[in-house]
């Protein structure tokens, strides 16, 4: 009996569309993307991933209780949205991996995408893309939308979905230069501009940049403040 399902509120019919996956990495980057994408872009959620291996943890957004694992659609931009807001179980990253491709190939994507965030210590900035698809990242390094990895690895449930041969359309993944001890809107945004190139669409990163200032000050403001041996504690702006 698998422990990973899939739980359907609205049928799941969207054919031909990208799909898009953002789970917590280093920086929270894909899950800070991916959940900011649903909202600028007014999607609806259709589905969750329940399984009870997975921590017991509910999410609240908007004053409502949320499943953490979920599955948003938008019709107009023929986009689908898997994020999830807590980290997958090593255990468990198979057979997420393996439901999310059978959305994938229910909904014959063109392409999958899965955000996230990596520390290379090179560019500020940056966004680097590894694909199954050679031509695919070549040209995108080519209109200098992501700088190349030549030696790496990615980990969980993103990683395995790289995995070649895994389905026939290309996989891509993004990945924004980010600092691992904090959550990166601004590496958040960074992904996303990548994402609205490539897809030609229109995500206003506004508000991200701006938490991302706000966070900037605040985290100087502690470090002054621990200088002068008065400790100072951030809180959560993401939990």
């Amino acid at each position: 009996m698998p422990h990973v399902e899939y739980k359907e509120l609205k049928p799941l019919k969207l054919k031909g569309a990208t799909t898009i996956v953002g789970f917590p990495t280093a920086g929270l980057v894909g899950s800070i993307a991916a959940s900011y994408l649903t909202t600028k872009l007014d999607m609806e959620m259709v589905g969750y991933f329940a399984s009870d291996k997975m921590p017991p943890v509910t999410a609240i957004h908007e004053y409502k209780p949320l499943p953490p694992l979920r599955v948003y659609i938008s019709k107009k931009h023929k986009l689908v949205v898997i994020l999830s807001e807590i980290v997958t179980p090593i255990s468990l990253s198979g057979e997420m991996a393996s439901s999310i491709l059978e959305i994938v190939k229910k909904l014959k994507s063109p392409l999958l995408i899965t955000l996230g965030g990596i520390s290379m210590h090179e560019k500020e900035g940056a966004v680097y893309g590894i694909s199954t698809s050679e031509e695919l990242v070549a040209s995108l390094e080519k209109r200098k939308q992501v700088s190349r990895v030549k030696e790496g690895a990615t980990t969980g449930v993103a990683g395995l979905l790289l995995t070649p041969g895994t389905i026939k359309s290309p996989v891509l993944a993004l990945l924004a230069e980010t600092l691992e001890e904090q959550p990166d809107p601004k590496a958040a945004a960074n992904v996303l501009n990548v994402v609205a190139k490539i897809l030609k669409i229109k995500i206003d990163t506004k508000e991200l940049e701006e938490e991302a200032e706000i966070l900037s000050k605040a985290t100087k403001e502690a470090v002054l403040h621990s200088k002068k041996g008065k400790g100072k504690q951030l809180g959560q702006m993401y939990g």
